[in-house]
């Protein structure tokens, strides 16, 4: 029971925080004149200012005990997100003690006072302390998702430019800045690196170290060995775009391949013994409303 009690104070609780927005509404008019969206701004959220001033605090005292190998895997894995927010390391391991002490601390002794078991704390602030991981894992596996598919377009487009006679890092300037998405960003680090005194190739290769997008890695090979070579640039970006076309074909009848294995699963698992239990249910209560009747 005192587990009961503290889920449904959470969840209570949760309805509270949901309310807020709606009680510092001021109406319509001054949310389409912009002047409660930029009151928001400045209060900001009371959990965000301490969450932050939190991860200010902690980031420079755990990032010392951070060992160099996992540093390189957080900064690859940061990397591959787009470093949202210009999150760092250090700033990205005072977030997660921050939300650790906020949801162990905050919310696990809020249970605890309510009566629920001090392993409420625990579990909260383990939780808290792998979330912003599972976030950031998600948010990388998200954005190199969209580089494989606006990647091929993206080509596209760089190639007629380079066509029309644009050179091409003036073309590739161009394009990136009329798109939006994660390849105009890369596009623009790898441009801004090169204003900055980088090589053109080591800042093609340092793009693929960035990412784990195998269309852009192949793009970046492509690239390179097109220079070497000497083969027209705009070829190259037509024939990489056309395989990175044929292999997400490919890729997604395989996906599609694996799907159909899990839908019979779940229809096995779920809505047969489902059926089922409906089925005898009708069954017995048919069979006592009868014995009723003839009694």
């Amino acid at each position: 029971m005192p587990a009961l009690y503290g889920a449904l104070a959470v969840f209570f609780c949760a309805i509270g925080l949901a309310a807020i927005p709606m009680l510092r509404d001021q109406g319509p008019m001054e949310r389409l004149g912009g002047r409660v969206g930029a009151a928001r701004e400045e209060r900001g959220w009371l959990t965000a200012r301490v969450a932050n001033w939190l991860a200010l605090w902690l980031g420079p005292r755990l990032a010392p005990a951070l060992r160099a190998g996992r540093r390189g895997v957080l900064e690859r894995r940061l990397d591959h997100a787009g470093r949202p927010g210009g999150l760092t390391v250090q700033r990205f391991l005072g977030l997660k003690g921050a939300i650790a002490l906020m949801a162990g601390l905050g919310l696990g002794g809020l249970l605890v006072v309510l009566g629920s078991s001090p392993l409420f704390v625990l579990i909260l602030g383990v939780a808290g302390w792998f979330a912003p991981d599972v976030w950031l894992s998600r948010t990388g596996r998200l954005r190199q998702e969209a580089i494989e598919r606006a990647l091929p377009d993206f080509l596209d487009i760089l190639a007629v430019s380079v066509r029309a006679g644009l050179g091409y890092r003036y073309a590739l300037r161009r394009v990136a800045e009329s798109l939006s998405g994660p390849v105009s960003e890369e596009m623009l680090i790898v441009l801004r690196q090169m204003e900055l005194g980088q090589n053109r190739r080591d800042a093609f290769l340092a793009l693929r170290e960035r990412n784990k997008s195998e269309s852009l890695k192949a793009f970046v090979a492509a690239q390179l060995q097109a220079e070497e070579l000497g083969v027209p640039l705009a070829e190259a970006l037509n024939d990489i775009a056309a395989d990175m076309r044929r292999v997400a074909h490919q890729s997604a009848r395989r996906r599609a391949q694996r799907a159909a294995p899990r839908v019979s699963l779940i229809a096995t698992t779920l809505i047969v013994p489902g059926a089922m239990i409906l089925i005898v249910l009708s069954v017995y209560f048919a069979s006592g409303l009868r014995n009723h009747g003839l009694g």
